[in-house]
Order: structure tokens, then sequence, then C-alpha cells
């Protein structure tokens, strides 16, 4: 039986730090205040976990996130992951410390970590879908979605534009899962629709919870307003939004929390059951010739 879930996330500014003890000492108590508010787990925004290594490799001048990769390489970022599983066994969190862009064969893949309390790696989830941009950047993508549990509740994680794609959502929703964990940077300006059509969609959609950690401020020459959020079932939350928390309006430097109770899930699938409206046998025999045939991006090597 599952249990209440208290979750909290980070919104950060990357031009806050300006030397790489900076962003440790600070992203250490930032995470420390929210588990001492009571929080199991921590979501921070896509690109975080390399906002270190970005600033270790200032000297030579990165003129965007794919060379911060080339420069930090692999051994580079396992340091990395090195310092945010301490950092999730010292406040004995899980941890999802946003995505890391990693020099792969092919190219580059967009990785997105997570930690138990124990600072144990317990998955590492590739974005699965790519825009034409991203692929035309260099980025390959991966093609497995991961799930795993915290005391009872079901997650998986919607990396960077995946939280567009309403594909993830319903893969996911399909094996079981219960909060779908969207880090994300969603580049300036700002408009409430485009964000909307993300994570808010997939969650109304699937009838999951959605923490979505949005990056804001400037990094690498990029603007960045996207704004944090915490989303539930419009039938189960205030004003029927489906938010059941967020980030005052233009903020690009906060933390907040929520708590995810399964009953209330429990209660918006009774209210309005759609899944029994899904259509499993077209995508069982639709989808995976789509994806297998029709796919324009290029995959991580070694991989179908």
């Amino acid at each position: 039986m599952s249990t209440v879930l208290s979750c909290g996330l980070l919104q950060m500014d990357p031009a806050q730090f300006k030397t790489v003890h900076d962003f440790q000492v600070s992203t250490a108590a930032r995470i420390s205040s929210l588990a001492r508010r009571g929080a199991e787990l921590v979501v921070m925004p896509e690109y975080a976990a390399m906002i270190g290594a970005g600033l270790e490799t200032a000297p030579h001048a990165p003129g965007n996130m794919f060379d911060v990769a080339r420069l930090t390489g692999a051994e580079g970022y396992h340091r990395w992951l090195d310092f945010f599983a301490a950092t999730a066994l010292s406040n004995r969190v899980h941890l999802c410390p946003g995505t890391f862009i990693v020099p792969s064969d092919g190219g580059y893949t967009n990785s997105c970590p997570f930690f138990s309390p124990r600072g144990d790696l317990i998955a590492e989830q590739v974005q699965t879908h790519l825009s034409e941009q991203e692929d035309r950047m260099g980025l390959v993508c991966g093609d497995d979605i991961a799930t795993f549990n915290i005391h009872g509740h079901k997650l998986g994680i919607a990396v960077g534009t995946d939280a567009w794609y309403p594909e993830v959502g319903r893969i996911l929703a399909l094996l079981g899962v219960d909060t779908i964990l969207a880090p994300t940077a969603v580049p300036a300006p700002y408009t409430v629709w485009r964000q909307t059509r993300g994570m808010w969609q997939i969650v109304q959609q699937n009838q999951v919870f959605g923490v979505e950690a949005s990056l804001g401020g400037e990094w690498l020459g990029v603007s960045y307003q996207g704004r944090s959020r915490i989303f539930a079932p419009v039938e189960v939350t205030p004003e029927g939004r489906g938010v059941l928390a967020e980030m005052t309006s233009g903020s690009i430097w906060e933390e907040l929390t929520a708590t995810l109770d399964p009953s209330i899930l429990a209660e918006a699938r009774r209210t309005f059951p759609i899944f029994e409206h899904f259509n499993v046998e077209l995508y069982e025999n639709q989808l995976s010739d789509a994806y297998l045939v029709g796919r324009t991006v290029r995959l991580k090597q070694g991989r179908r």
C-alpha cells in the first residue's frame, strides 16, 4: 500500500553562482532546507546537474552546453554524480538533480540520474524524444523508459522536451506510474500556453501527479523563464486548476513543497475512469512499428 510522499523542488538561476564551491554549498544547503521541511523527494531543473561543470570549464570559454559536456567528459560526469550521491545520502532524500549532457557514441545524451537516500544511483533516464533542432545539435535519444518505487509510489521521468510528447506520459501511465518527474528548461519569453501544453496536459491525460522543476535566469548565453509547478488531476485540485503548488509569477529562484497523496489519485480515477478508455490494442498494433521504422532521429548506439 503506497503512503503519502512529501516532494520538494528547486527552481534555480545558474547566474547566481560564481564558483564551483558556491554551487556545491548553495545546492547542498537548499536540499538540506527542503529535507528539514519534510521533503523525502527533491527534484531539480533540466541542466541543473551540470551547472557546476559549466563553472569548472569556464576558463576554456565554452560556448554552449555541448562544449561543457565535451570538456567535462565521462570522467567529469561521474565525478559530479558522486557529488549528488553524497548530497542525497547526507540529507537522506531521494534526489533527481536535473540533467547532464553526456558524450555518447554517435553524439550526446540528455541524461537524468536519480539517487536513493543511501546515495545509490537507482535510475538514469535518457531523453527519448528529440525535436529536429535537438537532433541537429547532436543529441541522440534513448529507447527505454525506467520506473522505480518510493514507499509504494511508482515514478518515472520525462526528461526535457519529453514532457511535451504525449506518448511519454501515456507509456508511463500504462507502466503503472503514479508520479512523473519533469526536469525542464523553458527558453524565454515565457508563455503560459507553451508550458501548459507540456506537463500539465500529460497529467490530465493520464491522471497522475506531475512534478516540473524548471530552470530560470541566464545560462551560457540563453535566458530561461519556465515556472515550476506540482500538478494533480483537475478533479481533485482547488478550483479545478490541476495545480497543487506553484512558483510565484516571475520567480527564477525559489523552492516549494507539496504532499502527494495516492488517495486523491484514486478519487480522480473513480470520478473519471479514463483508463477504461485507453486504446491499448491500437498502441500494441501500431505504435511499436511506428517507433521502430518511422523515427527520423538517431538512437544511442548499442540499442535498437
